[in-house]
Formats: C-alpha cells, sequence, structure tokens
C-alpha cells in the first residue's frame, strides 16, 4: 500500500519532521544527507529558519522528498 501524506503549509515543519522521523532519520541527518547528495553546504539551521518563515523553495522540497524517498505529485482537488 502507498502511503500518501497532504502537506499544509502552516505546519509543513512539523509534517516534515514526522516523515523524516519515519524514515528512521532525524532533521540534521536528513540535512546532511541533502548537503552531499545535492552538493550543498546549508546548515539545519538554515532550514529550520526557512521552514518557520514559510520561505523553503519548491526545489529544496524536492531535495528533502528525494532524499525521504517521497515524491511530489500535484492534484487537482476534487
Amino acid at each position: 500500500m502507498k502511503e500518501e501524506y497532504k502537506l499544509e503549509t502552516r505546519n509543513i515543519a512539523a509534517q516534515l519532521k514526522y516523515l523524516t522521523k519515519l524514515e528512521g532519520l532525524n532533521m540534521t541527518l536528513m540535512k546532511y544527507t541533502v548537503n552531499q547528495l545535492f552538493g550543498k553546504n546549508d546548515s539545519i539551521r538554515n532550514l529550520y529558519n526557512k521552514l518557520k518563515n514559510n520561505t523553503l523553495r519548491v526545489t529544496e522540497l524536492a531535495e528533502i522528498a528525494e532524499v525521504l524517498n517521497y515524491e511530489i505529485i500535484l492534484r487537482k482537488k476534487s
């Protein structure tokens, strides 16, 4: 069975933490893996600030999704 999670902008930080934990990681290790995989040098503090200020870019979310082995799907509301 495929698991689906609907991300909501008002609590995306908590949702990403939850998904990260489901995959057996913590946020620091997840961010470290993103940095290694995509050749970045961002800090975990930078990620937390972006989540707090709702300034996370779609490309950054896509990188996180890749590390967590999820895909982003846009679906028209019913």
